[in-house]
């Protein structure tokens, strides 16, 4: 199990280093059960986290931009939704329990995370 490495935010508030869990408090942050994985993660409420992936260099999921080679005109775009529903997707549906996932604390800008595929 992986604990948390936390720092203290500007805005008052703790925060993970590796998967950006944040919490009010120390008291909070040692009562969470979410094991830390080590990565980025998106927190906030289910249905508004968003997992964007495609090349941040144009924001643009077109074929040509991720270089598909497919010419079927219905075929015309790469990766999910903005609003990441992808049961399966980690990154996004997560059974975390900090502070910002239990509602407890507003923090928009952990909604989303880029995970850009270029490079």
């Amino acid at each position: 199990m992986t604990t948390h490495a936390l720092r203290m935010r500007p805005e008052g508030r703790l925060q993970c280093l590796r998967c950006r869990a944040a919490f009010l408090n120390r008291e909070n942050a040692g009562r969470s059960r979410f094991a830390c994985p080590g990565r980025p993660l998106v927190h906030g409420l289910l249905g508004q986290r968003e997992h964007i992936v495609y090349p941040t260099w144009a924001k643009d999921r077109s074929c040509a931009a991720w270089g598909c080679p497919d010419l079927d005109p219905a075929h015309n775009w790469h990766g999910p939704d903005s609003y990441c529903d992808e049961p399966a997707c980690g990154t996004c549906l997560h059974d975390c329990d900090c502070d910002v996932c239990e509602m407890r604390a507003s923090a928009p800008g952990l909604n989303r995370l880029i995970d850009s595929r270029e490079g």
